[in-house]
This record gives structure tokens, sequence and C-alpha cells, in this order.
């Protein structure tokens, strides 16, 4: 699964684990809670095939490239 396939909040959060923030800044910066960003994370991570925020970041900048 791409970058594109995820919904318009997974990509809000998944651009902010990018610039670094935490789940409660995220939380704060999207007005959900960081229960919430725990969630979207998860997802993220499941349907992109990655462990961590790295990997992420890393898939994030190949869909940019791309």
């Amino acid at each position: 699964m791409t970058v594109a396939a995820l919904t318009s909040k997974q990509r809000q959060v998944c651009e902010l684990v990018a610039e670094g923030l935490s789940n409660k800044e995220i939380g704060v910066r999207l007005g959900i809670g960081h229960r919430t960003v725990e969630f979207h994370r998860a997802q993220v991570y499941r349907r992109l095939g990655v462990r961590n925020a790295v990997e992420l970041v890393r898939k994030l900048l190949e869909g940019k490239a791309a």
C-alpha cells in the first residue's frame, strides 16, 4: 500500500511524525487525543508495512520521490 491510499487524517499524522512531534504534540496540533494518534500511527505502520518512525519517514520520502 502507498501513502496515497491512507486517509487524510493518517497522512496528517504521518507528516507530523516526520517532523518529530510526539503523540501528545500531534494530538494537540490536530485537536484529537494522544490515544487516537496512537491508533492512527498503528494503522499507518500496519498498512505501510513499517515498524517505526524512521521507516515511516523513509517511506514518505520514497513516495515524494516517485
